[in-house]
């Protein structure tokens, strides 16, 4: 049971007003946390540890420590065809956000993340796969392997190369964008 009691007035058989309960409203008191978009309450130590690099835009590669707080700065390189590779101007760039990842992830390891995934999973930012180049194009075009019950994002035959989440937004876009015969409807 809960640590307020049994949720019925044991004499009159009814539910306890909520008032009656200690623990309620937006503030629990020392030793945990209010996530107000989730409307959820942690305690203070297992939010630190787990909640917070799971709604945390950082790296998540091993021995990498890019947290992409507020203040992260990205070395972004500027390609000059004129100049030879050592000669490049290099800027450094206050980023936050998935840009930063993103731009992280590319210049450190080479890896990226994919779009469509990012913008129509449900999932974490930080539990997504991050892939090499060639890596990205198999999962795009046939998936993630046998057992992983994903066959890749659909690719619009009118419009190639443009990809969709799945079937359902391909069909969307089908429907909305190109020529219905009879035979469709």
């Amino acid at each position: 049971r809960d640590r307020d009691g049994p949720p019925l007035d044991p004499e009159s058989k009814t539910h306890r007003p909520f008032e009656s309960y200690q623990m309620w409203g937006d503030d629990l008191g020392a030793g945990f946390v209010f996530r107000e978009h989730v409307g959820m309450f942690f305690p203070t130590e297992y939010y630190q540890r787990t909640i917070v690099p799971l709604f945390g835009m950082g790296c998540g590669l091993p021995g990498c420590n890019f947290t992409n707080d507020a203040d992260t700065f990205v070395t972004e390189s500027k390609h000059d065809s004129k100049k030879p590779d050592a000669r490049q101007k290099r800027e450094v760039k206050r980023m936050s956000g998935m840009k930063a990842l993103e731009q992280h992830l590319r210049s450190k390891h080479g890896l990226t993340l994919c779009t469509l995934c990012v913008e129509h999973k449900r999932d974490f930012v930080s539990q997504l796969p991050r892939f090499t180049p060639a890596e990205l194009k198999k999962h795009l075009s046939r998936g993630d392997g046998d057992g992983s019950g994903f066959k890749g994002h659909p690719l619009c035959e009118f419009c190639r190369p443009r990809r969709f989440y799945d079937l359902t937004k391909l069909h969307e876009h089908l429907n909305k964008d190109h020529y219905k015969c009879h035979v469709c409807d």
